[in-house]
């Protein structure tokens, strides 16, 4: 049974504050379903199970006031605002159906339109990168654990990682287990206490192995750039839905490394040419200000202040239908975190920094779909020229 819970906020949430709010509060609670602020900004609505509503709001009431708090003089900054934003088209949905398809929680499967716009899209951002002259790197799904420890994954964001686990190789553990579920249609509780200790997860980011690739180097004074694409893993509780969150997903990304003029001269010139590749896509979507999704602790207000006043970490950001807002991409400067923890070094000049450009393919499909819709005849010419081996019949 479950039951509805309301908290009232101190002030009407911002934009900031608003986001933030329904960002965490997800991870309160894997019960916890269909966080909401209402219209004004002054209440907060999720539903969960009835016997944690106590716990649940106590939490809930704590964390919307260390938010609203921290994040209380903070705006937003805008550094490119797409042509189609004066007057967004939704023509579509975000839902499954019509060659998408839920395969599991935060799983999902392309075919047909949605999955030749996935191969455009992953062509088109691909040309994208030749605008820098990079090397090219192929990356496992697994990372090792001590790798992710070293990027400070455990302690920022232990909620969403992913284990990769594997029975202990212990005959009799073996035998029990395979006992236990000869008639089991699904994995038993009991499973957990077979398992060795996880020796590698399921990566969420494909730059940390360009770091881990990178580490006790001496890169050139000019910098480096890297071309890396591959599948991420982060689990979201609650906040899995449908294709706008995914579980498992398929990042693109871009990664500098060398002094900050460096990283940070890239980055700028990344925003001018991706904003102008939006606008030709005929996308409403801004490149703005954005953080993290830190794990609720003592210190993550902190990190999530610097990086909104330090500009840090910058979203493309594309309308949905209902007011809703999908990152479908970010562009961020770590300083020269990565270099320190991995010993990676400029020549003649000290630990790197690093900027990593990333971009979500299934939330490009998404937005996309979401804004011009199934009907092929309403997609800016330039997406149709490059479908156009596609029988047209097929687009519509």
């Amino acid at each position: 049974m479950t039951r509805t819970v309301t908290i009232q906020l101190r002030d009407p949430a911002t934009d900031m504050t608003g986001e933030e709010i329904l960002k965490q509060v997800a991870h309160l609670s894997n019960s916890l379903q269909n966080p909401q602020l209402s219209p004004d900004g002054l209440k907060l609505q999720f539903d969960v199970v009835a016997e944690e509503a106590e716990d649940a709001k106590h939490n809930a009431e704590h964390l919307c006031a260390l938010i609203q708090r921290s994040l209380r003089n903070i705006e937003r900054k805008v550094v490119y605002r797409t042509r189609a934003m004066s007057r967004p088209s939704l023509r579509g949905t975000t839902a499954p159906g019509d060659g998408i398809i839920m395969a599991g929680r935060g799983q999902v499967m392309l075919e047909g339109v949605p999955l030749q716009l996935f191969r455009y899209f992953d062509n088109a951002l691909a040309e994208l990168e030749r605008n820098w002259t990079t090397q090219e790197l192929l990356t496992p799904t697994l990372i090792p654990a001590d790798v992710l420890a070293k990027c400070d994954y455990f302690r920022s964001f232990p909620n969403t990682v992913t284990f990769a686990c594997h029975l202990e190789p212990d005959a009799n553990v073996i035998n029990a287990f395979r006992e236990r579920h000869e008639k089991k249609t699904t994995v038993d509780r009991e499973a957990l206490a077979d398992m060795a200790t996880p020796e590698a997860c399921l990566s969420p980011a494909v730059c940390y192995h360009v770091y881990h690739r990178s580490q006790r180097a001496t890169l050139p004074a000019e910098g480096i750039a890297y071309s890396v694409r591959g599948k991420c893993f982060r689990y979201e509780s609650s906040n899995l839905r449908e294709m706008t969150r995914l579980w498992d997903f398929t990042m693109r990304e871009l990664v500098f490394l060398g002094t900050s003029d460096y990283v940070l001269q890239e980055r700028d010139r990344c925003v001018q040419i991706i904003g102008e590749f939006l606008d030709n896509l005929g996308l409403a979507a801004e490149i703005r200000t954005a953080s993290d999704p830190f794990y609720i602790a003592p210190d993550a207000s902190s990190k999530t202040y610097f990086q909104l006043t330090a500009e840090t970490k910058y979203e493309l950001s594309a309308v949905l239908p209902n007011d809703q807002r999908l990152a479908i991409g970010s562009l961020n400067y770590h300083t020269d975190f990565f270099g320190r923890a991995f010993d990676i070094n400029v020549d003649g000049a000290g630990p790197a920094f690093s900027s990593c450009i990333g971009f979500g393919l299934e939330r490009f499909v998404c937005s996309f779909l979401a804004q011009h819709g199934k009907d092929a005849s309403n997609w800016p010419d330039e997406v149709r020229t490059a479908l156009v081996e596609e029988p047209l019949e097929t687009l519509s």
